[in-house]
């Protein structure tokens, strides 16, 4: 996901996670969350702090809220099959584990949005995965968090033609930690922070991500690197749209898709209302911040700015819904995506671009949100076809 830069000129990458570092109590802290604890992150190292706008709304914006719960699967406790408590996120109707995987046995794209950093909701994936290839289908697994670029170190990792630690080096999947752990201690300057931080970036991969792969291989499932090559193409992306991308070569043009829906409607209203605080069109909102506060930047933030960040937003979606249909079209029997769930909630950017290249597909929507609930929340309501609460259980 693509926003306006604030400690760069070039965009971040989703999920890289300045503030959950050993430094800054390993807190995964969203602008908007409750019990977010700023005084906690350091006041010494204001050159992050004022660059946590864009990272603090990229991960709102793809799944990323609040304080994590456990960071390994492997410590999680939850039996995810028989205690978490889910619910029909139209009618409202409590459902089971059986329930949910009927209904993935019948759909042929189950779309799994996410809170990145949100590890039962990762076991509840892992287990989803678990189940459906032990049902026989022709499975394949598609991921925002890899993008098309690394398919081919993708297969050879299936292939067991290189060995995890070599898949963990080619993807840049864990390096993150280490860089900024390099910026705090003084090791490296911010512009050596620059140039490495934009390279790289999802959180605790070993733990969070690597399991759902390797349940995936094990199963014998096709592992789908879905998503459009952060940094490399948004820099031809303007308020105007895609022209310029025109000017790339075939091989490139391969790498990513364009938008097939139309830029209006609620996707693009919650857009702003996230990115913003503001509707389109609403004169931005004059900060009254010394220029420490992460949120301020982004609430002054123009219309042709946040344009251009939707547009960046639409490119993703649309790459990672072509690669899904193209999954299906090469033989998929059955597609599971795993995404951020702005992407997917409420029929967001990357169904409706899913939809509208393959209108025959029948798609189940899952969402994961990290809060208790003992029946469907109203704000819950319509946000995808099933709702799992992945929040600790109050009986």
């Amino acid at each position: 996901m693509d926003i306006a830069p604030i400690i760069s000129e070039e965009p971040l990458k989703p999920a890289i996670y300045l503030i959950s570092t050993t430094a800054w109590h390993t807190f995964h802290v969203d602008a908007g969350s409750p019990g977010c604890d700023r005084d906690a992150m350091p006041s010494n190292n204001k050159s992050i702090t004022t660059g946590l706008a864009t990272v603090l709304i990229t991960l709102s914006l793809t799944g990323c809220t609040g304080i994590s719960r456990s960071g390994d699967l492997a410590g999680v406790t939850v039996d995810v099959r028989n205690e978490l408590l889910m619910f029909d996120g139209h009618s409202g109707d409590p459902i089971r584990w059986e329930d949910l995987m009927t209904r993935v046995a019948s759909a042929d794209v189950i779309i799994i949005g996410e809170q990145h950093d949100d590890a039962v909701g990762h076991a509840v994936q892992r287990a989803v995965i678990e189940d459906a290839v032990a049902r026989g289908s022709n499975l394949a697994l598609s991921m925002e968090m890899l993008d098309r670029s690394e398919q081919s170190i993708v297969d050879d990792y299936v292939a067991e033609l290189i060995d995890r630690e070599k898949f963990y080096e080619l993807t840049a999947s864990t390096e993150w930690r280490k860089v900024v752990n390099e910026y705090l201690a003084g090791e490296i300057n911010k512009s050596k922070f620059k140039e490495q931080i934009l390279r790289i970036g999802w959180p605790d991969w070993e733990t969070n991500y690597q399991p759902i792969i390797d349940a995936a291989k094990d199963g014998g499932a096709r592992i789908v690197a879905a998503n459009a090559p952060w940094l490399r193409y948004t820099k031809l992306i303007t308020k105007d749209g895609y022209e310029k991308l025109e000017t790339l070569t075939d091989e490139q043009r391969r790498l990513i898709d364009t938008p097939e829906v139309p830029e209006s409607g609620k996707y693009r209203e919650r857009f702003w209302e996230v990115m913003v605080d503001r509707a389109e069109g609403e004169e931005p909102k004059e900060s009254e911040s010394d220029g420490d506060d992460p949120d301020a930047a982004h609430s002054e933030m123009s219309d042709d700015d946040v344009l251009r960040s939707f547009h960046s937003q639409m490119m993703y979606d649309a790459t990672m819904a072509g690669s899904m249909a193209e999954a299906l079209k090469s033989g998929a029997e059955k597609v599971i995506h795993l995404v951020g769930q702005f992407h997917s909630d409420f029929e967001g950017g990357t169904v409706m671009e899913l939809r509208r290249r393959v209108p025959d597909a029948r798609i189940l929507l899952i969402s994961m949100q990290k809060e208790s609930a003992a029946a469907l929340r109203e704000e819950d309501t319509d946000r995808a076809d099933i709702v799992i609460y992945t929040g600790a259980r109050e009986d």
